[in-house]
């Protein structure tokens, strides 16, 4: 073994190790810590809005631009569009009409869906 391989197997091992200590415990069982509501049908098929349990609740129709940063995906430019195309348009009535924010892409979108539990 080259010393260049020696020095890859020993970072590549101190890596490992430090993200055993480093990362948090309970991995993808853990439960998430804040709440997405966002309107449209629930994945039943029941009215109402759509949750996703985290540490607080977001409604798009309601939450100003920094409470809008919390979803995934949106960055202080594209909440500020959101705000300002909810002002101009009034409130959302489903997930899709929010492609129409400028900004606000089909990769945002399912961002927000799966975080909505992959609801439609």
């Amino acid at each position: 073994m080259t010393k260049t391989e020696k020095i890859l197997l020993f970072l590549t091992a101190a890596f490992f190790i430090a993200a055993l200590f480093l990362l948090p415990r309970g991995g993808a069982a853990r439960q998430a810590e804040e709440t997405f509501v966002l309107p449209g049908p629930s994945p039943a098929g029941a009215e109402g809005s759509l949750t996703v349990t985290l540490e607080r609740t977001i409604d798009i129709n309601t939450a100003d631009a920094e409470e809008l940063t919390a979803l995934p995906g949106v960055g202080p430019t594209t909440a500020a569009a959101i705000v300002a195309w909810r002002e101009e348009h009034g409130p959302f009535s489903s997930l899709e009409e929010l492609l129409l924010v400028p900004g606000f892409g089909p990769g945002t979108l399912d961002a927000v869906r799966a975080a909505a539990g992959g609801a439609p």
